[in-house]
């Protein structure tokens, strides 16, 4: 099962002030909008379907579940799997396995709507040769500690998009910031883990790849790599826009979608690999 992360700003806040009087824009009727986040892999299923409905600004970043639809992928090669609804709003399938450069349409029929989007795992499989780590000094551009850095072979004659994933120790990496702690104790930034790269300088070469999380001797480093078509590369490149506030407006990261529907069907490669630091 793969996870997905979606962002949604439903409307903003603007404050008017003057000498007399603060008024605040009301902006609670946004209507709420179909959310369908899916991903499918050549790795092992089953693959799974989120399907849910936005909120209005003030309301909390809890999206209520769309349950009760009707959601089957069908491939360029003819065949079709109905997917089971296991929770709600969450929707699995049982036999399809994901394969490379076939082409895959996500249908999703709701409240009298049809939903649909299409993507393409690539025809390529790319491996990560290697990860190094090394030891480099303070500077003001990082911390002193050990740093890894991932190469692999990117192919010619072809536009490549490629997603790297990081987890340190088995875990999503945390950030030291100069955050105030939460009522947890707890301070910092956690990895996104939208690590986006392409190959438009640098088609046919070695790809090197040099992360920022700060490691210790010992720590175990394991990097996925993602390879991804141009449409999924620029939907993961506007969302992170949104997380990170990058945006001059609040927006929705790109979609696929018909039909006005939110979120994202992608189909990708994966691969990955794993270093230890030495000790």
């Amino acid at each position: 099962m793969k996870n997905t992360i979606y962002c949604i700003l439903a409307g903003f806040c603007l404050f008017f002030t003057s000498c007399e009087e603060v008024i605040e824009l009301d902006l609670n009727t946004t209507d709420p909008q179909i959310v369908i986040e899916g991903f499918i892999t050549d790795g092992e299923g089953p693959y799974s379907v989120l399907i849910s409905k936005t909120v209005d600004f003030y309301d909390p970043n809890t999206f209520p579940p769309q349950t009760d639809a009707v959601v089957h992928i069908t491939d360029d090669q003819g065949h079709v799997e109905s997917l089971t609804e296991t929770s709600p709003g969450i929707y699995e399938t049982s036999t399809l396995q994901g394969k490379r450069g076939v082409s895959y349409t996500l249908a999703v029929q709701t409240e009298g709507q049809e939903y649909t989007a299409t993507s393409r795992i690539p025809e390529q499989r790319i491996f990560i040769d290697s990860i190094t780590t090394g030891y480099k000094s303070q500077s003001i551009f990082q911390d002193a500690g050990y740093y890894a850095t991932a190469y692999f072979n990117d192919p010619p004659d072809t536009a490549d998009y490629y997603r790297l994933q990081v987890l340190v120790n088995g875990e999503v990496y945390v950030f030291d910031t100069d955050d105030d702690e939460d009522e947890d104790g707890n301070s910092g930034t956690q990895d996104s883990n939208f690590w986006l790269l392409r190959d438009k300088f640098t088609n046919g070469n070695v790809q090197d790849y040099e992360f920022p999380h700060r490691l210790e001797p010992g720590d175990t480093f394991e990097v996925r790599l993602q390879h991804i078509d141009r449409q999924t590369y620029d939907y993961y490149r506007t969302l992170v826009d949104v997380i990170s506030g990058n945006t001059l407006a609040p927006s929705n990261p790109i979609t696929n979608w018909n039909n006005g529907a939110l979120g994202y069907f992608g189909a990708f490669s994966e691969t990955q690999r794993t270093a230890v630091v030495p000790e």
